[in-house]
C-alpha cells in the first residue's frame, strides 16, 4: 500500500505519452518502409494507448485532486492504477494481435475503470464542495459521457457476431464511442479543470443555459460522425442544428466570460482558439459536398482528431499540470511549449493542407517522410520534458 501511496501518477502520464509518441513514429515511418508489423494492430493499439494511458490516466487524476483536495484517496489511486493496467495491457496485446480475447478483456477494463471513477466522484460529492458551479456543471455531463461512451464499445461484440462486421451500423459504433471520449468526456473534463481555475464565480440563470445548450448538444452532434455513410438528408439537418447551436453556445459562453482570458497562460488561450475553429469544422462538414470530401481524405479525419487531441486537450492538460506544480514554471518549460505549438501547428497544417492541394493536382515534395520527422520531433519533446519534470519536481 504504500508503494501505491508513493506513485507519480503525472509521471505515469508524461511517460505514456513518451510511449504514445514513440507508436506513432512508427507508424508514420511504415508510411515510407516496410517493417515486420500488422499497421492495423499498431494503429488499434496507438488511439486505445492515447485514450487510456495519457488522456484519460491524466483527466482522471486532476479530477480525484480536486475531490480529494488536492489528495488522492485509496479508491481513486486504484482508479488510477487499473487504468495504467489497462492502458498497457491494450497496448501491448493490440500490437500483438490486434481484437482478441485478450485486449478485448483490457479494453473492458478500462471501460469499467471509468464506470467506478465517475461512481466515486457522484458517489463522495466532491465536486459539489470543490469546484464553482460551470466547472461542476462541465465536468458532471463529461462523467456522464464518459459512461454513455461504453454503449459504443459493448455493441461491438453483439454486431460482430450478428456478422454485421462491415455493416455500416459497425462502423457507427466505433464513432459513437470515440464521439462521446473526445467531444464529450474529454472536451468537457479539460474545460470543467479549467474553470475551476478561473474567477467565474455563480452563474447566472443565461450563462447555465447556454453551457447546458453547450454540453447537451454533444449529444446529437454525433450525427456528425455518421455523415461518411451519405445517409437521409435528416441526419444532415440533425448534424448542422447541432454543429450550429454548439458553436453558437461556446462563443455565447466564451464572450460572456471574457474577463477570465487575463487569468490564462498563451497556451490555453490557443487551446480555446483551437477549439473555436474545431466547432467551424464541424459546421462545415454539414454542408454536404464539404462532408462529403471531408470523409473521402483520410488526413483530413486524422487531421481533426489532432487538432482536439494536440491542440486542445493536451495543451489544457499541460496547463493543468503546471498550476499543480506537477511540471516546473520557468523559462525553459516555456520554450519547450513554444516548440511544441511551433510542432503542432506544422503537422496540422500539413495534415490539412494537402487534401486542399489535392484539388488542384499538387502534392507537397517529402510529405510522409516531413509527418514522420515531426511525430519524431513529437517523441523527443516528450522526453524532454519528462526528463525536465523528473529533474526539477520531487514529487
Amino acid at each position: 500500500m504504500q508503494r501505491l501511496h508513493n506513485v507519480s501518477f503525472s509521471r505515469l502520464a508524461l511517460f505514456n505519452f513518451i510511449m504514445l509518441s514513440l507508436w506513432g513514429v512508427v507508424l508514420r515511418y511504415m508510411q515510407l518502409a516496410d517493417l515486420p508489423f500488422n499497421y492495423q494492430y499498431l494503429l488499434h493499439a496507438h488511439s486505445h494507448f492515447a485514450f487510456s494511458g495519457w488522456m484519460f490516466l491524466s483527466i482522471a487524476f486532476l479530477i480525484a485532486r480536486l475531490c480529494g483536495d488536492g489528495k488522492l484517496s485509496a479508491g481513486f489511486r486504484w482508479v488510477l492504477i487499473l487504468a495504467q493496467v489497462s492502458a498497457w495491457g491494450m497496448l501491448l496485446s493490440f500490437s500483438l494481435q490486434g481484437y482478441r480475447a485478450i485486449s478485448i478483456t483490457f479494453s473492458t477494463l478500462f471501460v469499467l475503470v471509468g464506470f467506478r471513477m465517475a461512481y466515486l466522484v457522484w458517489k463522495r460529492k466532491g465536486l459539489h464542495i470543490a469546484v464553482n458551479p460551470p466547472a461542476r456543471l462541465l465536468l458532471n455531463y463529461a462523467l456522464a459521457f464518459l459512461c454513455l461512451s461504453a454503449l459504443g464499445s459493448f455493441a461491438l461484440g453483439p454486431l460482430a457476431a450478428l456478422g454485421m462486421k462491415a455493416s455500416p451500423l459497425y462502423q457507427d459504433a466505433i464513432y459513437f464511442y470515440l464521439h462521446f471520449q473526445l467531444n464529450g468526456f474529454m472536451e468537457l473534463a479539460v474545460l470543467g479543470l479549467l474553470a475551476d481555475g478561473l474567477p467565474m464565480g455563480s452563474m447566472m440563470t443565461g450563462d447555465k443555459r447556454w453551457l447546458q445548450i453547450f454540453t447537451l448538444s454533444a449529444i446529437p452532434l454525433y450525427a456528425i460522425f455518421c455523415l461518411w455513410s451519405r445517409p437521409a438528408s435528416p441526419i444532415w439537418w440533425i448534424a448542422g442544428i447541432a454543429a450550429g447551436l454548439h458553436m453558437l453556445s461556446w462563443l455565447i459562453f466564451a464572450r460572456r466570460y471574457r474577463h477570465c482570458w487575463i487569468q490564462m497562460s498563451w497556451l490555453e488561450r490557443v487551446a480555446l482558439l483551437a477549439l473555436t475553429l474545431k466547432c467551424l469544422l464541424q459546421l462545415a462538414i454539414c454542408f454536404p459536398p464539404i462532408g462529403e470530401w471531408t470523409f473521402s481524405n483520410r488526413n483530413l479525419i486524422i487531421g481533426y482528431i489532432h487538432l482536439l487531441t494536440l491542440g486542445i486537450l493536451m495543451p489544457l492538460l499541460i496547463g493543468q499540470l503546471i498550476r499543480l506544480g506537477c511540471l516546473p514554471q520557468n523559462a525553459t518549460t516555456g520554450r519547450l511549449l513554444v516548440v511544441y505549438m511551433i510542432l503542432v501547428i506544422l503537422y496540422l497544417a500539413l495534415l490539412f493542407l494537402q487534401p486542399f492541394l489535392s484539388l488542384f493536382g499538387v502534392i507537397i515534395p517529402v510529405y510522409q517522410l516531413s509527418l514522420f520527422i515531426l511525430s519524431l520531433l513529437f517523441f523527443l519533446w516528450g522526453v524532454g520534458l519528462f526528463t525536465k519534470a523528473c529533474r526539477e519536481i520531487k514529487y
